[in-house]
């Protein structure tokens, strides 16, 4: 009986991953040329960003997830300039006790045009080769248990062939920003947002392994803004992402609290700035997210756990999982990165 619940918990989990949204992390803007390909070469020179989330451990088979991109300004005369943007990603997501794994490569373009001195709009594309893959001798059927006892050797009585799928993905995304002031120990007169819509599955590939089972278009909503409390060395950072696949939704919702410690020296490599960032975010229905982050120099690392929120707490118990990020963006001594 325990195993039939145990099944009966992992075919749901399975569901949700496969035919409701797509992967989602915790802390999806340190992913940002994931969320809108218009975010590629948008912001800085260079930038380099890793992630690593796992779930569920409590209940099943943990769900884990990576991912990696990097992505570079190119053909740009100058900060107010138009400039064009290149990046790579890879993700990698593992989910439940058939480890389905799905592997995303992509490779996103993207242009930037300046509408004046502080705005500015990009335009992004990007095409991923897709690769899905399922284990069907790690699953369990009804048909192999032997009055109350599984027997493995029994034949699950299923006509399962394929294993493997392998897709194009196509997306596409445009992003409006703005960013005016400087924030120093001193002073702090900074304002910054960004405004994007996305979409995903433009070509609506195929994620059956048997039959035709076309994906559904996901279409994603953020905006995020981050100002300056005058007179102190704090920013914060309330954002929102809206996403809809089908019939699924998602909205997510928080705010960043940034801390500045130390300004970067203007002379030297020695004296980098640092920040110290808390957060929380709520998805809605799903789970409330708790979230720190340390900025050191050119590197930021940050951790987050999901508080389990949903239906699925009767099992979970609240606990949802965790997830880390990294981020690398290199400039010159005396050079602080952008706001947005």
């Amino acid at each position: 009986m325990i195993k039939k619940i145990s099944i009966l918990i992992w075919g749901s989990l399975l569901t949700i991953g496969a035919n409701a949204q797509d992967v989602m992390l915790s802390q999806p803007l340190e992913s940002p040329i994931v969320l809108n390909p218009a975010n590629t070469g948008a912001q800085y020179d260079l930038r380099t960003n890793l992630n690593y989330r796992q779930q569920w451990r409590s209940v099943t088979d943990p769900f884990t997830t990576v991912m990696a991109s990097g992505d570079a300004k190119i053909a740009s005369r100058g900060k107010s300039s138009s400039s064009f943007g290149v990046g790579l990603f890879i993700m990698n997501d593992r989910a439940g006790g058939a480890h389905l794994n799905t592997f995303l490569g992509g490779l996103n373009i993207a242009a930037k045009v300046p509408l004046t001195g502080s705005q500015n709009i990009s335009a992004g594309i990007g095409t991923a080769f897709m690769q899905r893959h399922i284990d069907y001798s790690a699953l369990t059927w009804d048909k192999q248990y032997d009055g109350l006892v599984y027997n493995p050797s029994l034949s699950n009585g299923e006509q399962l062939s394929n294993e493997r799928t392998n897709n194009i993905d196509l997306s596409a995304g445009l992003q409006w920003s703005y960013g005016k002031g400087a924030t120093t120990l001193s002073s702090n007169d900074n304002i910054g947002a960004q405004v994007g819509i996305a979409v995903y599955h433009i070509n609506k590939p195929n994620l059956s392994f048997d039959y035709n089972d076309k994906s559904y278009m996901r279409f994603v909503l953020h905006s995020t803004i981050s100002y300056g409390v005058k007179n102190s060395n704090m920013q914060i950072s309330p954002s929102f992402i809206a996403a809809f696949q089908g019939p699924s939704k998602m909205f997510y919702t928080g705010a960043l609290v940034k801390y500045k410690l130390q300004e970067s020296s203007k002379y030297t490599d020695y004296v980098l700035a640092r920040m110290i960032n808390v957060g929380t975010y709520y998805r809605f229905g799903d789970a409330i997210v708790v979230m720190t982050q340390l900025e050191w120099g050119q590197f930021a690392f940050g951790i987050s756990y999901d508080i389990n929120v949903s239906s699925l707490t009767r099992v979970s118990t609240g606990r949802g999982g965790f997830e880390l990020s990294a981020r690398y963006i290199p400039f010159r001594s005396g050079v602080s990165s952008r706001l947005l």
